[in-house]
């Protein structure tokens, strides 16, 4: 065998295996937002049905997915759209069963047992009774939050991380925002984001990237809570996540159905509305304006068969601050350099140094002695103290949308696809330094 005809052959090996690898692992990721529907088929003796016609019915698209019960009798249905469905079993000799009001979520396993009676395939047996809410498939501890609970919650913000203390084991410090989460005592970055079973944190950090604060506000890029189907939290989590000891925040996006649904919305704030903030005594009042506004569509491109989803929102923010901290004086404060402009500035006169002409200029002061000072650039400069309260305002402007495709070729197998884009811009002052400025 020649040299050339071995690396052929070892490259083709090692790329059938690593394609191997790659498909194994997108199969393990692609559960992490889909639900799965599992039982057995037994008739009233508890015999196993072998070989038995299962059909799991989306109820709000029109999809069918059919399965048979192995040797076992067992069947298994996974990678399926959070929703409600209908679960019907049908089998020679047997009664039809119907099992409806089964509500699969993210990432759930729910188990549905069926027994069927013997008699005319034709006549149908319904059981409406919903599926108990208790898991006892694992021991996964956690909770979920669906869309309406969200959207009907006082939500500061409308960041559903700030409902995650809401699960039992989660707390977050006072005054929220993310990545102050602990999770059973673990520190916050050692929590696992994912949005639709993908992860979702820079590697910096932890922190995730839809819904990232900034210095200036909590969400930076926001993923909007009108396109939450509904997040899941689990703690003591199952292997194939990993990673991490924390929990795992789960979010799963809404998919269009059948039927064209649509939503606006706008929240606003003005400092017309707001009290003048305490450290802030005298002078003009800070500025407080907040716009949070958007829409959500989803719907069917092909009715039982292709549906969309899209969400856009937007959020602008200015907002002033009242934070102390120290600067030099504009005035002389008896030939105190180290705490003057005008003081410093004689010293340099004195040991015939010439100050710089662009240094003289921010500070807004005299281009030749004697000298004289406005503060330039730090505006309303104190002339006689060096403590100063900065009004910068933080100014924060958001633009984010999220879409989703769901495509199903036939009762075996779809496709979807899901792209968020979030596009931030904030200036402001995150920080004072020195004492606080005084309240009168």
């Amino acid at each position: 065998m020649t040299s050339g005809t071995l690396r052929s052959r070892m490259t083709t090996c090692l790329f059938s295996t690593t394609l191997v690898v790659l498909l194994f692992s997108v199969a393990l990721i692609a559960q992490g937002n889909f639900g799965r529907i599992l039982g057995s088929v037994k008739d009233p003796t508890g015999a196993v049905l072998p070989g038995a016609t299962v059909n799991i019915i989306d109820t709000q698209r029109g999809l069918t997915r059919t399965v048979t019960s192995d040797e076992a009798g067992l069947y298994n249905a996974p990678t399926l759209i959070p929703g409600t469905y209908t679960v019907r079993v049908e089998f020679p000799g047997f009664k039809t069963l119907s099992r409806e009001n089964v509500v699969v979520e993210v990432g759930s396993e729910i188990r549905v047992e069926l027994t069927i009676e013997p008699g005319q395939q034709s006549e149908t047996v319904t059981v409406s009774e919903a599926i108990p809410l208790i898991d006892t498939t694992g021991a996964t501890l956690g909770g979920v939050l669906a869309n309406a609970a969200i959207n009907d919650l006082p939500l500061n913000g409308r960041n559903y991380q700030n409902l995650l203390n809401l699960i039992p084991g989660v707390m977050i410090q006072p005054g929220g925002s993310p990545w102050t989460q602990s999770t059973n005592n673990s520190r916050p970055d050692e929590t696992v984001w994912l949005v639709d079973g993908i992860p979702n944190a820079n590697y910096v950090d932890r922190r995730p990237i839809a819904n990232m604060p900034s210095p200036f506000t909590d969400g930076a890029t926001i993923l909007p809570i009108d396109a939450i189907q509904e997040f899941k939290l689990e703690e003591n989590s199952k292997a194939e996540y990993g990673g991490m000891a924390g929990a795992v925040v789960n979010v799963g996006i809404r998919s269009g159905t059948n039927t064209l649904h649509g939503t606006g919305y706008a929240f606003g704030r003005s400092d017309a509305w707001a009290a003048r903030n305490f450290f802030n005594p005298t002078g003009p009042k800070q500025p407080t304006e907040l716009k949070q506004f958007g829409g959500a569509l989803g719907g069917p491109i092909m009715k039982d068969r292709l549906f969309f989803f899209g969400n856009y929102e937007g959020l602008r923010s200015f907002l002033g601050n009242a934070l102390g901290m120290l600067v030099p004086a504009t005035g002389s404060l008896g030939g105190d350099p180290a705490h003057s402009i005008v003081d410093a500035l004689s010293v340099l006169q004195a040991r015939g140094v010439t100050p710089s002409p662009v240094s003289l200029k921010l500070l807004g002061c005299t281009p030749a002695p004697p000298y004289s000072c406005t503060g330039g650039l730090i505006q309303n400069a104190p002339s006689n103290t060096t403590t100063y309260n900065s009004g910068f305002p933080n100014t924060n402007t958001s633009d984010n949308g999220i879409g989703k495709i769901d495509y199903r070729l036939n009762s075996q197998h779809s496709l979807n696809g899901m792209v968020f884009i979030g596009n931030y811009f904030g200036n402001g002052e995150r920080t004072g330094f020195g004492p606080p400025a005084p309240a009168c």
